[in-house]
């Protein structure tokens, strides 16, 4: 090998080495760096007719792994879902409360039933049949307040789809133009490291709030596709979600075709389990209103039970429990919002013209029954006895198929509850897969200190041998000149 060829060999090998070592030392600050993947620089020997001329650096390139970061993704999204149906089963539970708590329905039914014994034994006192009204009010305030909060609740489920949506939307954008710009950087020969960074942040963004599939036929070739087939993202050309909140939720929109569905081009996007979007979706459509129809169902058999004790009344005339501004009950009618609507008769309230005295009576008894029966208990008796009695309930909502009113209560509250309890388990156990799963994917290809320090002593000697290489060749040269 000649002396030039040496000098050229070193310094083509200085200068791999000198870009190796920023390259070294960028990852060590950035080993703390969200999303940061390790660099590395290719290096080969170059050839030139078969013999060798120093060193030929490719570009800068990233250490990462498709299979571990989809793996990675697919346990974000399984987390994200339980995650958000915790969350939200949570708030809407801690505003119900428990079965024993004062507030919840089950105890409010129990405070009316004693107000009730408590005026069977003296039906003529006056106290007692207001006490009485007092806590058949305070049974119709904890309908509309369970009712309130399933629809408040639906309505923050469909607000959290909007707001993911937007997010969803306002990622595919970044995406289209990181992708361009990778797309410009390697038809330079440039390092697309930093872009790919960028872009497998925000497809984990993404898949937070819906799954997705991801095909990489190069920069600015990317394919996004949901779990169920829709293209959301198809070389820098952009397929947005759509979604129209919907702000106020009645018990009449609890089913889903009321409501917005999440849509790509008019097509409805197929939900799984996995995303918040999905989960938001599930309480909206699902979860919550088959709390709706637990509530309506206990309703409904409070109004059944005292229409059926009253023995004033004829047809379909409503007892103490109706429904708002109706006369009338049909118990074989649907009972769909009856949670919110149920009322008490104003034929049981002096404060919208009715007497007190109706309630020991019935709502219809004339005034020589109410003069000539004062100490009467029967009706209220009827009214004790139908609250205990074993009623049907639809079997859709997980209640018991026959249980008494105040089983009835008690089991929904409960069945509210169990539903937040399992989510609660399953999002700490989808979350320790999630993450094993983002361990694992560091542990591949996040940045090691100890190993980057000791590939920078590598690359100190390296650079140190062709330090002495160009030294000796120097010296050779001298020694050339001095013979001249």
């Amino acid at each position: 090998m000649t002396i030039s060829a040496a000098l050229s060999n070193a310094l083509s090998s200085l200068a791999a080495e000198q870009r190796q070592s920023m390259i070294l030392a960028n990852n060590i600050a950035n080993a703390n760096t969200p999303g940061y993947v390790r660099r590395d620089m290719p290096r080969s020997e170059q050839l030139v007719a078969g013999v060798g001329s120093g060193v030929m650096a490719g570009a800068t390139q990233r250490a990462g792994d498709a299979a571990l970061a989809a793996a990675s993704r697919m346990a974000d999204g399984m987390e994200a879902y339980a995650g958000r149906m915790r969350e939200m089963l949570e708030a809407y539970n801690a505003t119900v409360g428990q079965p024993s708590d004062e507030r919840s329905l089950s105890s409010k039914l129990g405070s009316f039933k004693e107000a009730m014994t408590t005026l069977s034994s003296a039906p003529d006192n006056a106290v007692a049949q207001a006490q009485a009204l007092a806590a058949a009010q305070d049974l119709v305030e904890a309908f509309h307040a369970m009712d309130s909060a399933i629809s408040e609740a639906r309505a923050k489920a469909d607000l959290s789809v909007a707001q993911d949506v937007e997010a969803v939307n306002a990622a595919l954008g970044s995406l289209a133009e990181m992708d361009r710009q990778m797309a410009v950087a390697s038809a330079r020969g440039a390092s697309t490291a930093e872009f790919e960074d960028r872009r497998d942040t925000l497809l984990a963004d993404i898949s937070g709030r819906l799954p997705l599939r991801v095909f990489d036929n190069g920069p600015g070739h990317l394919l996004l596709m949901t779990d169920g087939g829709t293209t959301l993202y198809d070389s820098t050309v952009i397929h947005p979600l759509s979604f129209t909140h919907t702000p106020t939720m009645p018990a009449e929109s609890r089913h889903p075709a009321a409501l917005s569905a999440v849509t790509v081009e008019g097509q409805a996007l197929r939900m799984s389990d996995s995303g918040s979007i999905a989960a938001s979706l599930q309480l909206r459509d699902v979860t919550l209103p088959r709390f709706t129809d637990m509530i309506d169902q206990v309703a409904a058999r409070l109004i059944q039970s005292f229409q059926e004790a009253d023995t004033t009344l004829s047809g379909q005339q409503a007892g103490l429990f109706a429904v708002t501004g109706e006369a009338d009950w049909d118990a074989g009618a649907p009972f769909l919002g009856l949670s919110r609507k149920i009322a008490i008769n104003p034929a049981a309230d002096p404060e919208q013209g009715g007497a007190l005295s109706a309630l020991r009576a019935g709502m219809h008894a004339t005034p020589a029954m109410l003069e000539g029966q004062a100490a009467d208990n029967t009706v209220i008796l009827r009214a004790l006895d139908a609250l205990e009695k074993a009623r049907a309930y639809g079997g859709a909502t997980g209640l018991p198929s026959s249980m008494s009113l105040s089983q009835a209560a008690s089991q929904s509250i409960g069945l509210m509850q169990g539903e937040r309890a399992i989510w609660s388990d399953r999002a700490e156990a989808r979350g320790r897969l999630a993450l094993q799963a983002r361990e694992d994917l560091t542990n591949k290809t996040a940045v090691n200190i100890d190993e980057e320090m000791q590939r920078l002593l590598v690359v100190q000697q390296t650079y140190a041998a062709s330090v002495q290489v160009i030294q000796a060749a120097a010296r050779m040269l001298e020694q050339l000149e001095q013979i001249r």
